[in-house]
């Protein structure tokens, strides 16, 4: 009886450092696999804020909500310097809003939407 139970701890002592040996071998390719580098586009490279000061109250609290949302996946200079019309910017940030870990609702999603068609039709005709 003593030694089935000294050969029982011996098969679960073994067990246990096989699983170890498996997590730290994983662990190690984890840690070298390569990172993926982000993406940048010719928009990320321009300026990355707009001056709002001309624009009425409702469109200065969506620039804020704009560009706190919108930071979290990607530079702000990326949307701040596309040339979008209506549709397309509606199409985009639909799509982003469907991106896991965007934090955007429907809710949201129109209100920077609006903004940004406000934005892109106010720049367009150079009153900034």
């Amino acid at each position: 009886m003593l030694i089935v139970k000294k050969m029982q701890n011996t098969i679960v002592w073994i067990a246990v450092l096989g699983v170890i040996l498996l997590v730290g071998i994983g662990m190690i390719y984890a840690l070298r696999a390569p990172r993926a580098v982000p993406k940048t586009y010719p928009a990320d490279k321009g300026p990355n804020f707009i001056d709002v000061t001309t624009y009425s109250p409702e469109m200065q609290e969506a620039y804020e909500l704009f560009t706190r949302k919108c930071s979290r996946c990607h530079t702000v200079a990326r949307p701040i310097n596309s040339t979008f019309n209506a549709e397309e910017w509606r199409k985009y940030v639909y799509k982003m809003m469907r991106k896991p870990g965007s934090g955007l609702t429907p809710k949201t999603t129109e209100k920077i939407i609006k903004f940004l068609i406000y934005d892109s039709e106010h720049r367009e005709k150079g009153t900034q």
